[in-house]
């Protein structure tokens, strides 16, 4: 099954990066400034803290932070802050800001415009700065982060209409305690070319360095220069190239350490050099085409434990370090050629430092788990697994009947097959006895044969030596014979089950597509979240599982899938064992990818969500009013409606996102079990954005009113 691992497909990283890299360091809001009043449509928790204002106390609230202000805010202030806005240029700002318990404080406001890729400004970011914060001298923050992240220079493109800045900022211009100078206020679209780029002054802001800002939209991971794409198609080839270069190690090196390489060719090699000999150039280029690979290895990106695909260089080499590099390093050393000419050198020496090439089989074994699916390629591997074993225990028996045929009276099993073939063995005559041909084909043929049980006897051990190691290869061919051979159908049968019904779904639903017409676009969605599906259940039904356990252990297990949430959201800390047992085997688990709709305008809003993992926006049309991320909630206060409303916003996944879902019915018959947890949990729950239509549920009231 083709699963595209490391989430390659597009994300909009912005939210995540801005929390990743700021979270539990600075204090910051983002507001949108495409819209009326630059709407705040996402602030961290330090804010919230510093402020203490919930997140949806504070969402869709003007960015100037109107709702902080006091008696002891001073106009001037107040007055640069509309002016920075207004201007769309970056500043910091001294000002006095009010708690919501209504004690004062200082800060410094760091106001900074986003532009896109047109230079039309489309977001804000504000970073508060307390004077009780520490800030280390010797750090930098920019440094650090140039060092872990490398993201382009936001470049969204996806919000349009005109801007609502300059007319909700020329408003508050009117107001009693801002008196702007003539002549400062100027729309965004004259300091295009003023703050196009980012800044000194906007790195020293961000904590992050040029170059750096994440994109505000679908966008693929960014790769430097020189670095391979672990499925890009040159590395696809590559791969293939470096396991044919694996297979032939591992057939050529035991048959030329122990057939080929003897005293003879030794003194040849010592008379016309390393390269008289074929198969010594082709090692050779085997060896070098090893090292390229280890370099390879160095600029080729891999999948991290949060299934992310990481790109930067020190990333890569640490990881590689941490792996597979001393085998792979180890296995490319020609050992054989580093010892040539050094006066030390024996033939069995180089026979034994040639094995070490047999390392390279360690790379055969990390790429066959794609093909643990497919059973014909499974029962293909393990034939050839069985060959292999054969072909080295071939090699091993010539070399055990080579060493004692000089010391074994002439009743070895070469002395035997050189009297069969009528090619006995003369001391005095150089090349004498068997071919080499005819030595490996009756050492690949006793090999065989006593693997599979099935000797004949007219190659027989004749030498204790010989004897001993049969003894070994016959309980080495039982093992494998009761292993492999005895459950080819089992293996088969498993490995093809997996296989079977993903084909079978996904035949499935080509059938639908293909019935009802449905369109190339629409058609491919379908199909990328059948495969997405997949990759996160493997094709479990959780439903059907659970149903084959006893109550009990369904709300154990249940508490476990869900064990995050209920954690994390303090409206669930209050209530009892047995309604957190009630709730947790209500909630649904929803896996959404980059760029799907969850709800739509107008949709009913039927369950509340929680977010577990991800980043997802709210829109209005084209316009972000709420960007939401982890442990965030949107529905609608379900205890305050008799009706389920209808939703006034478009909400869609900009990550790779996990949500927890709970029906609405499921909610209140829950709650209406328990009573007493009731109220404790609707005061203690906070949603952070409300999708329903306010709007239109006071139209539907005053019709209910008037009798329509």
């Amino acid at each position: 099954m083709p699963v595209r691992r490391g989430h390659v497909a597009p994300q909009n990283t912005f939210l995540d990066t801005i929390i990743r890299k700021f979270e539990g360091q600075s204090k910051f809001i983002i507001a949108n400034a495409q819209v009326e009043n630059c709407a705040i449509i996402f602030c961290n928790d330090a804010f919230c803290k510093m402020c203490g204002y919930t997140r949806a106390e504070v969402m869709q609230k003007p960015c100037t932070c109107s709702f902080l202000y006091g008696p002891h805010t001073k106009r001037p202030a107040v007055a640069q802050m509309a002016k920075a806005l207004l201007g769309a240029e970056e500043r910091k700002v001294e000002i006095s800001l009010y708690t919501k318990e209504g004690e004062c404080f200082h800060c410094a406001i760091d106001v900074v415009p986003v532009k896109n890729e047109d230079g039309l400004v489309i977001m804000f970011i504000l970073n508060f700065e307390l004077p009780t914060d520490p800030r280390p001298a010797n750090s930098s923050p920019a440094k650090e982060l140039n060092r872990v992240l490398q993201i382009p220079w936001l470049t969204l493109g996806m919000f349009h209409g005109p801007s609502q800045m300059t007319r909700s900022l020329q408003d508050t211009k009117t107001e009693a305690y801002v008196a702007l100078p003539p002549g400062e206020m100027r729309p965004p679209c004259k300091l295009i070319d003023r703050t196009h780029h980012v800044t000194e002054k906007v790195t020293q802001v961000l904590s992050l360095g040029d170059d750096v800002l994440p994109e505000y939209k679908l966008q693929t991971p960014r790769i430097q220069k020189w670095t391979i794409l672990h499925y890009s198609p040159f590395k696809a080839v590559w791969d293939w190239v470096i396991l044919l270069l694996v297979i032939y190690t591992a057939i050529f090196t035991p048959y030329s350490a122990t057939f080929l390489l003897s005293d003879q060719e030794e003194a040849a090699i010592q008379t016309c050099g390393y390269s008289c000999s074929p198969l010594n150039v082709v090692d050779l280029i085997v060896d070098i085409m090893f090292l390229v690979d280890i370099i390879i290895n160095f600029r080729t990106t891999y999948v991290n434990s949060n299934d992310e695909v990481v790109s930067q260089s020190s990333r890569i080499a640490v990881h590689y370090f941490k792996g597979w590099f001393l085998i792979d390093m180890v296995a490319a050393i020609p050992f054989d050629l580093l010892i040539y000419r050094s006066g030390e050198e024996t033939t069995t020496l180089i026979g034994l430092l040639k094995t070490a090439r047999l390392l390279r089989l360690v790379r055969v074994a990390r790429k066959l788990d794609r093909y643990s699916e497919y059973g014909a390629a499974v029962l293909f591997l393990l034939m050839c697994t069985f060959a292999l074993i054969a072909h080295w225990l071939a090699c091993i028996w010539y070399a055990i009947g080579n060493v004692e045929r000089s010391s074994s009276a002439g009743i070895g099993w070469l002395d035997n097959l050189g009297e069969q073939l009528g090619r006995p063995y003369n001391e005095s005559i150089i090349g004498s006895g068997p071919s080499i041909r005819d030595k490996y084909v009756t050492a690949l043929y006793f090999t065989f044969s006593s693997l599979t049980s099935v000797g004949f006897g007219n190659v027989s051990p004749n030498t204790n030596s010989e004897k001993i190691f049969s003894i070994c290869v016959m309980l080495i061919g039982a093992l494998m014979y009761a292993s492999i051979f005895g459950n080819v159908s089992a293996i088969i049968q498993r490995l093809y089950s997996g296989t079977a019904r993903y084909h079978a779904q996904m035949m499935r639903v080509r059938e639908f597509i293909r019935f009802h017409q449905i369109p190339n676009p629409l058609r491919q969605r379908l199909e990328e979240y059948f495969q997405h599906a997949w990759s996160y259940t493997n094709g479990i039904d959780m439903n059907a599982v659970l149903k084959g356990f006893p109550e009990c252990l369904q709300a154990d297990i249940c508490l476990h899938l869900n064990r995050s949430l209920l954690i994390n959201f303090k409206a669930f800390k209050g209530s009892t064992k047995g309604c957190v047992r009630a709730l947790a085997m209500r909630f649904k688990t929803t896996h959404a990818p980059p760029g799907d709709t969850l709800v739509h305008t107008g949709d009913l809003i039927s369950a509340l969500y929680f977010i577990s993992r991800g980043s997802i926006e709210i829109l209005k049309g084209d316009v972000v009013i709420a960007i939401l991320g982890k442990n965030d909630v949107f529905g609608e206060p379900i205890n305050l409606f008799a009706l389920p409303g209808k939703s006034s916003a478009d909400v869609r996944a900009l990550t790779y996102c996990d949500l927890h879902t709970i029906q609405r019915e499921d909610m209140l018959e829950v709650l209406g079990m328990y009573p007493e947890f009731c109220e404790y949990f609707w005061s203690n729950l906070e949603i952070t954005f409300n999708l329903r239509d306010v709007l239109h549920h006071k139209v539907f009231f005053l019709n209910q009113i008037l009798g329509l």
